[in-house]
């Protein structure tokens, strides 16, 4: 890792716009591949790149142009050579969105040195990977990129805690495995915890971690009794589980909202509609009416943190914005 990247990850992780997650070596392994598999494989590469080809976000080791990744092809004469045995127009986006790749060199903290994940095998990581370890070493949430044909790595996707022989002798390293399109999200919400991002940065990665939430611009984090620090973590999951469940369970339970409240308390949270009480007070009922663009919509449904503080208020589905949610209100407690 150079001079400069060192100082990006110690001394400025508050930079959104330096590179989270690394495209491993095995990626562009596409020697074993059918025709068909090839372009199968080629478009699911496509997909995962194409959230984080922004020239921000994602990052390739230039050790990687040299890779064969078709028997006697290196991946630079693939990208750039008509040559190269892609189809011409899988070729032509893959450009593209490798383009779009921060190119790191290689320094001494990136040497691959056997890792293994639990009780599996030592295993001789790539120059990928190995980056992505020695980054998430000095504390920056990091993911890498293996899609689920690199047969090289059985790693699972997810929050990992991978161990790494060192010249001191071992250490452990928790970073992100980024193998299907739903692993995404999970990956932006372990960043808000794994760096506990303060809270004038936690709403710069929403849009990435809950991508089926929408967020009201009146939204404070200082409206809450608890501290952003205690606060944090259950915000995160509940925000997740809103994410991937609310709009799903309400359609399985038919509406009923004791069942949606039930499967929510499997899963540790605490949610439910407003009572009938409040629902007749109508000074209390207009608190929970939020404007988003142009409309106002009723968030009459709430989670909480603990009994008698820190609501988090949303909607139900919007079909205007594609059945997402609204998260309206942080408070301590509304009026009832």
């Amino acid at each position: 890792m150079g001079e400069q990247e060192l100082s990006d990850v110690s001394g400025a992780l508050d930079a959104d716009d330096d590179y989270r997650v690394i495209v491993a070596e095995e990626c562009f392994d596409w020697r074993e591949l059918t025709d068909s598999g090839l372009r199968d494989a080629l478009d699911t590469l496509a997909k995962m790149l194409q959230p984080f080809a922004d020239g921000r976000k994602a990052a390739i080791m230039e050790p990687a142009y040299d890779v064969e990744c078709r028997p006697s092809v290196t991946l630079i004469d693939a990208l750039y050579s008509p040559d190269g045995g892609l189809p011409r127009d899988k070729r032509a986006l893959l450009q593209q969105l490798v383009g779009k790749c921060r190119c790191v060199k290689p320094d001494e903290a990136d040497l691959p040195q056997p890792v293994r994940v639990a009780d599996g095998p030592w295993q001789e990581p790539s120059w990928g990977t190995a980056h992505a370890l020695a980054r998430a070493a000095l504390g920056r949430a990091m993911s890498c990129l293996l899609v689920p044909y690199a047969k090289e790595s059985d790693w699972p996707s997810g929050w990992l805690t991978v161990t790494r022989k060192t010249e001191a002798g071992q250490d452990e390293v928790r970073v992100h495995v980024l193998r299907l399109p739903d692993d995404i999200p999970v990956f932006w919400r372990g960043l808000l915890t794994h760096e506990n991002v303060p809270a004038e940065r936690f709403f710069a990665f929403t849009e990435d971690a809950f991508p089926q939430l929408l967020f009201a611009d009146s939204l404070r984090l200082h409206h809450f009794k608890g501290s952003y620090a205690e606060v944090l973590p259950w915000l995160v999951k509940l925000l997740g589980a809103l994410d991937d469940h609310f709009t799903r369970t309400l359609a399985e339970c038919g509406g009923d909202q004791t069942q949606v409240a039930r499967r929510f308390g499997a899963l540790g949270l605490d949610i439910s509609p407003e009572s009938p009480n409040t629902k007749k007070n109508a000074k209390a009922w207009e608190q929970r009416n939020v404007g988003y663009d142009d409309g106002t919509y009723r968030c009459e449904w709430h989670g909480k943190r603990l009994w008698d503080r820190d609501r988090v208020h949303f909607s139900l589905p919007i079909a205007t914005y594609d059945d997402r949610i609204l998260i309206g209100i942080f408070v301590g407690h509304l009026a009832t």
